[in-house]
């Protein structure tokens, strides 16, 4: 793509991302870990990717929050080219773009949660708009149900309380994207439940554009959008089931992959009808088992 040739999404959508690639070099080996990927999300949007290990998932968030460099690709946020940045501009959008909630919080051990809300806004060289930093920290915790929780120290928190302040910090300097890599990993499900939810709440009320990229399905049901990302690329329904290659082991087991069991409906039983050298597979229904 030509440096000169913007797509007409970036008038409508605060993030466009095009033929996006990353490839790692270790030792001799070369690791692709981003083939091509192409996004849109509007603001205000809040989209969920799912994938297994190694997907390229959190490679994907790292580049949009500008702490990765594509190998090629380009990426519009709030119509400008953050692949043209040089690491000062990097590091500006860092710290007043985005905000980044991580699977392990990255609280600092000694300081109050208020003290690690309040931290973001007092970096030195970040020029910001907020001109009481604790009145706005205190605001972040109290939304986030942690009124009295503010002067307590992160092993003093559970871990849902932990990762809620992990949220208000990475909201302090008022982003208007959040992204988050793994962000309910350590948690319970209820307390998982409990935290996503408060991100569809802030997500509604302060118009804030949300990434989550994890590798279960239930933490991505929490988005509007939910995207599968396989082998540095989406996966699309069209691709899924028209265009999946699959192998037959030494036994002729024949192992269908979870987007395509997704799509027909197939869950654990399946007759297979042979017509001509093509090979159907119809889902049915389990038979219901017996004690």
């Amino acid at each position: 793509m030509s440096l000169d040739n913007v797509p007409k999404e970036v008038e409508t959508h605060q993030i466009v991302i095009r033929d996006l690639i990353r490839v790692y070099h270790r030792g001799a080996e070369e690791v692709i870990a981003l083939r091509g990927i192409d996004l849109e999300v509007k603001k205000g949007e809040f989209v969920t990717i799912v994938g297994p290990s190694g997907s390229g998932k959190t490679t994907l968030v790292r580049i949009i929050g500008g702490l990765d460099k594509p190998t090629a690709g380009r990426i519009w946020v709030d119509k400008k080219d953050i692949t043209r940045y040089n690491e000062t501009q990097l590091l500006a959008y860092r710290r007043k773009k985005v905000g980044f909630v991580w699977q392990f919080g990255n609280l600092i051990e000694n300081l109050t949660a208020l003290q690690n809300v309040m931290l973001p806004m007092k970096v030195p060289g970040v020029r910001t708009k907020i001109k009481n930093p604790r009145e706005r920290a205190e605001m972040l915790l109290k939304r986030l149900g942690l009124e009295d929780r503010m002067h307590h120290k992160p092993y003093e928190l559970s871990g849902g309380e932990a990762q809620r302040v992990a949220i208000a910090v990475a909201l302090a300097n008022n982003p208007a994207i959040l992204l988050g890599d793994e962000l309910t990993g350590e948690l319970d499900t209820e307390t998982a439940k409990e935290v996503l939810e408060y991100i569809q709440e802030l997500n509604k009320e302060m118009e804030l554009t949300v990434i989550v990229v994890t590798h279960n399905p239930f933490v991505a049901k929490f988005g509007e959008r939910m995207l599968r990302i396989r082998d540095g690329m989406f996966e699309s329904l069209k691709h899924k089931a028209l265009g999946e290659i699959v192998e037959i082991d030494a036994k002729g087991r024949l192992v269908i992959p979870e987007g395509i069991r997704e799509v027909i409906g197939l869950k654990r039983v399946a007759q297979l009808i042979v017509q001509g050298n093509t090979l159907i597979v119809k889902p049915l229904e389990a038979p219901e088992e017996t004690s």
